[in-house]
């Protein structure tokens, strides 16, 4: 975060410990005349609200959020991941981390008002520094917008759908991922232009929703990007 952005720093916290680790950080916020202060591992902890600080916090003014247009506006090959009902801060930052491996720049999040929580951010592994989570408003206006812009939108199902493996993954995906519970509401693998499956033994119900989502894009990385 402080290499991509350091003019975005406002405010840095750390144990004594480690100082040397983050001096380059550290000459920094002198330069740019950003406040540091040296802290207790208790103080972090009532900073970060959690016990998982490394000893380090940085107060940090949000990256912009991308609009859909913009989103939609990107050169392909591209795919956007389209989350529907996906609430739980470990998964989400399970699929964060796993967008930023395979390149992929946003995710879409239809639902309740999302916002990055420590847990999330934690395991995202700095993944929310490539990665924008944009919320999106429930129904069908947002891939309505996307066919328009020449996306396909492609649906995920552990119940039917073809073969991950021998169907053609359109090069500009939005591609949907249903919540931990329920899966993708019916609607929406009905306005999907491809609905896709996992092949497997069976023997389990279905893959956890960032399994899922790191098993599709690292189909459409092979076949479009590596």
């Amino acid at each position: 975060m402080a290499k991509r952005r350091p003019h975005d720093v406002r405010r840095v916290y750390l144990t004594k410990p480690r100082l040397r680790e983050f001096s380059d950080l550290l000459k920094v916020c002198a330069k740019n005349h950003v406040a540091y202060h040296i802290v207790e591992t208790e103080d972090l902890e009532r900073l970060t609200h959690s016990r998982h600080h490394e000893g380090v916090c940085l107060w940090v003014d949000e990256r912009p959020t991308p609009s859909l247009k913009q989103i939609l506006a990107q050169p392909g090959p591209a795919v956007v991941v389209y989350l529907i009902g996906v609430q739980n801060p470990h998964n989400l930052g399970a699929i964060i981390r796993i967008c930023a491996h395979f390149g992929v720049r946003t995710i879409l999040a239809s639902g309740e008002q999302l916002s990055i929580s420590p847990a999330l951010a934690r395991t995202a592994e700095g993944g929310c520094e490539v990665v924008d989570l944009v919320p999106v408003r429930p129904g069908p206006f947002p891939l309505q917008q996307a066919r328009k812009a020449g996306w396909s939108i492609v649906a995920t199902s552990s119940h039917r759908g073809s073969n991950l493996y021998t169907q053609a993954l359109p090069p500009r995906s939005i591609v949907l991922f249903g919540s931990e519970g329920d899966g993708l509401p019916p609607k929406a693998q009905a306005f999907a232009d491809i609905n896709l499956e996992i092949p497997g033994t069976g023997e389990v119900e279905s893959l956890n929703v960032s399994c899922a989502t790191a098993i599709v894009l690292a189909e459409f990385w092979r076949t479009h990007t590596g």
